[in-house]
Order: C-alpha cells, then structure tokens, then sequence
C-alpha cells in the first residue's frame, strides 16, 4: 500500500467518526510518523510502506478516531514558530496565544527593558516562558506550575531550545512561592490561565475535553484564577511593573472589574478574530492616606 491509498482510507475512515479535519490529521500523522514535512508527501505519493509503518500509522488513526488531539498522538506542536515537546497532562498551545506573547514582547521593545524580570504563571508546556526567553535575549524568566507533568514538560523544552542559563522552571499554586521568598523586583507577570466557567465545560469538543481539567476550569464564573492571582501580584511585582492575561472573549468588562485602585492603564486587546483576547495592567501602588 502507498501513501496516497493509505491516506484517502485513513481520511474516510476519520470522516465517518466526525473528524471535521479528517484529510488534514491524517496528513499531519503521516508526515510524522515519516518525519517528513506534510507537502513532501504530495511527491511521494507513490511511496510504498512497509508494514511496521502501516501498522504504526493505523495505530495513530485509530487514537485520532478516539478524539485524542492530534499534538497528543505526534507528542509536538509548534508554537511562536519553535517545536514544543507536548504530552498528555498538559494544555496544548493554541495560536491566540502567541498574541499574549507579541504583546509581552512589544512592550519590553517599546520601554527598551535591558534585562526584563518575568514570571509565566500556569507555565504548563513552557510555551510562553520559553518563547518570551529565546525572542527578548537578555529577560529573565520563571515558569511556574503545580503539576509534576507540566513541571516536567516544561523543563524538557527549556532544556531543548538551550535556555537553561536565562530560564527556570518553578514549582508554585500560582505565586505563593515568590511570596513566601519575599521577592519583589518583578517586572512582568504573564498568564493564560484557566478561564472556563463550569457550565461552560460540558460544551466544548470531545478533543479539549481530553485536555487537563485544571488548566481550563475556573469556577463558577470563569474568574478564579483572576480573582487570586491579581491580589497575589500586587505582592512581587515593582512599582510600574505590568500584568498581560490572556481571556475568555466575553470576560474583558468582568477581569478589568477586579484591578482594584494600585492599578492603573488597564487595557483590553484583541486577537487576530478581532476578539478580545489580552488585558493588560500597571501596578502603581497607593500611597496610604
């Protein structure tokens, strides 16, 4: 059997299981079981498998048909234009992400910041704190979770994209370990956090069903995480220092509700839906009256 019959069987088969993206998995795990770029595979039609790959790669369909996301089967995703290791345990990084990271990184460029203090909070697969180390050369970064696989991810795409000697990965609820060490020359705090109300949860697709409940719930309202972390920053973070979050679409109004009066140019942006997707804070502590 050659690539092209094997894909047009592999396609039907994820088709008539309700993969609406049936033809591009299935490329996507051929051109990784056979480490090759996807549009290589558009030539090499006619290549002719071998069993074991046939076999390998049935094994990979047969857990896309399962709803497994497809960054969990190749154990990758790329992210900022860098390859992440990713497994399950941790939350897959999406594209409107990379908006909560472009913005970090224009305003360290804007107030050309010679060396940036930064904590990722919720650092999952260290795919912000990672790409925030490698673009802004001369930060500082501390990418900080709770999860022991997370810790542990993380600390494996440190490691791969050579950051170890500018970059950490810390284990902390949120930023309770930075508290207890009485730190409090911070610059930049960033986060995507977990911001899916409960109700929420029972609607979304099978696939980011399979993804950590915990790095996607957040309470009745979706504002937990907010609702902790604000306060907790105001302990570490030095005065003008700035917050970047990323939100829920329709959560812009309720998180710039929690900035209490120490914070000041609160801002929402848009991602590249031109849906609210960043707010964003400076921290200018009051003076006790």
């Amino acid at each position: 059997m050659n690539i092209k019959e094997l894909l047009n069987r592999s396609d039907q088969f994820l088709a008539e299981r309700g993969i609406e993206s049936s033809r591009l998995d299935a490329e996507v795990l051929m051109a990784d079981l056979l480490d090759m770029e996807r549009i290589n595979l558009y030539v090499k039609y006619d290549y002719p498998l071998k069993n074991n790959e046939i076999d390998s790669y049935r094994e990979m369909i047969k857990k896309r048909a399962q709803r497994i996301p497809v960054a969990y089967i190749t154990e990758k995703k790329e992210f900022m234009s860098l390859e992440f290791k990713v497994r399950e345990g941790v939350l897959i990084p999406r594209p409107d992400t990379e908006n909560l990271v472009e913005a970090v990184i224009e305003y360290c460029s804007q107030n050309e910041m010679e060396s940036p203090q930064i904590i990722d909070v919720g650092t999952g697969s260290g795919a912000i704190a990672v790409s925030l180390a490698h673009y802004l050369e001369n930060a500082k970064v501390v990418g900080v979770d709770v999860s022991p696989t997370a810790l542990k991810i993380a600390s494996h795409n440190m490691e791969k994209h050579e950051l170890s000697e500018r970059m950490s990965i810390l284990k902390s609820d949120l930023l309770t370990e930075f508290i207890k060490r009485k730190i409090t020359d911070i610059d930049i705090i960033v986060s995507n956090p977990p911001y899916i109300s409960k109700s929420e949860m029972k609607d979304l697709d099978p696939e980011v069903k399979k993804e950590p409940k915990t790095a996607l719930e957040a309470g009745e309202d979706g504002l937990d995480f907010y609702k902790s972390l604000i306060p907790q920053s105001e302990k570490i973070i030095k005065n003008g220092g700035k917050i970047f979050l990323e939100i829920g679409y329709q959560q812009a109004k309720a998180v710039k509700n929690i900035f209490g009066d120490n914070w000041t140019d609160v801002e929402v942006k848009k991602d590249y839906s031109e849906n609210d997707r960043i707010v964003s804070a400076t921290f200018n502590k009051k003076d006790p009256e």
